[in-house]
């Protein structure tokens, strides 16, 4: 079996729901799943670089959880050019742009139900959604995924597509252009 890269760009902040996919991954790992989880994102005033080195270590993901650091540009493409779905267990978000930057790279997404994500993830079609602090539903979700790369693929060609109908600046700006158009006319 082949090693499964999930990717989280997000700071470390706990409304990011980052302590728990680490909790997720404690599942993983436990149920035999071979897998890496690759965290890209500032440190925080909540939890620093060391406080995040220490929370992998107590739950013993040393050998899955590679902490990145911020990332820009190239460095952060190749984040996700090398990951097989996005994981994005937030608690409390509006519109994470992330979100398109992973349907943009054809990859999967697993999220929560929160601000504006059901409109951009349709469960079972473009990813999967699972209630916010939800550690046990969240590693269901990912061992899913873990278990049918062949479905994990679909959904990331789907998002793509969900992508280029719905969030490119061509389609913004057409869609901008009609809404400033029923006001003047």
């Amino acid at each position: 079996m082949t090693m499964f890269h999930f990717l989280t760009i997000s700071n470390l902040n706990i409304s990011k729901g980052i302590l728990i996919l680490l909790d997720a991954c404690v599942l993983l790992r436990e149920s035999g799943s071979i897998f890496r989880l690759h965290v890209v994102g500032a440190e925080t005033s909540e939890i620093s670089t060391e406080h995040f080195n220490c929370e992998i270590s107590r739950r013993s993901l040393q050998r899955h959880v590679m902490y990145h650091g911020r990332q820009y540009g190239q460095d952060k493409e190749e984040y996700f050019s090398e990951a097989n779905v996005f994981v994005h267990p937030t608690l409390n978000d509006c519109f994470p742009v992330v979100l398109l930057e992973a349907m943009q790279h054809s990859l999967p997404i697993i999220s929560t139900p929160v601000g504006a994500i059901p409109d951009m993830v349709v469960d079972g079609d473009n990813g999967l959604l699972v209630p916010e602090n939800e550690p046990v539903l969240l590693a269901d979700a990912m061992r899913k995924l873990i278990e049918n790369p062949e479905v994990a693929h679909d959904m990331g060609d789907r998002g793509n597509s969900f992508f280029l109908q719905k969030y490119t600046a061509s389609v913004f700006e057409c869609n901008l252009l009609n809404i400033f158009n029923e006001f003047h006319m």
